[in-house]
C-alpha cells in the first residue's frame, strides 16, 4: 500500500529522505540538507511528504502551496523502488488532491534519462514549455544556476510564465 506522511523536521523518516533527496538531485539541484530541515520550520507554505510503500520510506515530495498554484520542488523515488507504479500513484493523487494547478522544474529533454523523466510528467497531464527560457538560480553562494525547463499541469494555456518564475525566484530561492 502506498502511502504519504507529512514531515516535519524532527520527524525519523526525514533520515532516509536525505539520503533519497541527495542521491537523486545534483547539489546544484537541490538545497543543502540543514537549509532544507530550517524551511521546513520557517515556511508555511513549504511541505514536505515521506512516500511510504508498506510502511517503508521509499520517496518523498516537497512542494509550495501558493494562492492560485503549487509548486513540486523535488519529487524522488528510491531508485530500488522505480518503475513499480509508485511515483505515478503518488504524483495522481497529488494532483487530484487539489484544484490549483501544478508547475514543476525539469531538466531539458536532451538524453534518453531526461526524455523518460519529461516523457513520464506528459503522460501524468504536464505540459513542458520548451519555448520558455527558464533558469533556476542558485540555492547558495557556493552553488550555480541551472538551466531547465518548466512544466505545468491544469491552466497551461493561461499560466503566466513569467509571474510564475518571479515567485519561484523570490520564495522559493530568495533571489532578488
Amino acid at each position: 500500500m502506498i502511502c504519504n506522511r507529512r514531515l516535519t523536521s524532527r520527524s525519523s523518516e526525514m533520515n532516509v529522505v536525505k539520503k533519497i533527496y541527495e542521491s537523486s538531485f545534483p547539489a546544484d539541484e537541490r538545497r543543502d540538507y540543514d537549509a532544507l530541515l530550517q524551511l521546513i520550520e520557517s515556511e508555511s507554505a513549504f511541505v514536505v511528504e515521506a512516500i511510504c510503500y508498506d510502511d517503508n520510506v521509499v520517496g518523498f515530495i516537497t512542494s509550495w502551496n501558493f494562492d492560485e498554484w503549487r509548486y513540486i520542488e523535488h519529487f524522488a523515488i528510491d531508485v530500488t523502488m522505480r518503475g513499480k507504479g509508485v511515483g505515478e500513484t503518488t504524483l495522481v493523487r497529488f494532483l487530484s488532491s487539489d484544484l490549483r494547478s501544478v508547475v514543476l522544474e525539469v531538466e531539458p529533454p536532451i538524453d534518453d534519462v531526461t526524455r523518460r523523466r519529461v516523457g513520464f510528467y506528459e503522460r501524468l497531464g504536464f505540459v513542458l514549455h520548451t519555448d520558455y527560457r527558464y533558469i533556476q538560480p542558485p540555492y547558495d553562494c557556493d552553488k550555480n544556476a541551472v538551466e531547465l525547463c518548466l512544466m505545468t499541469y491544469g491552466a497551461a494555456d493561461t499560466c503566466n510564465l513569467d509571474e510564475v518564475t518571479q515567485l519561484l525566484h523570490s520564495r522559493v530561492y530568495g533571489a532578488k
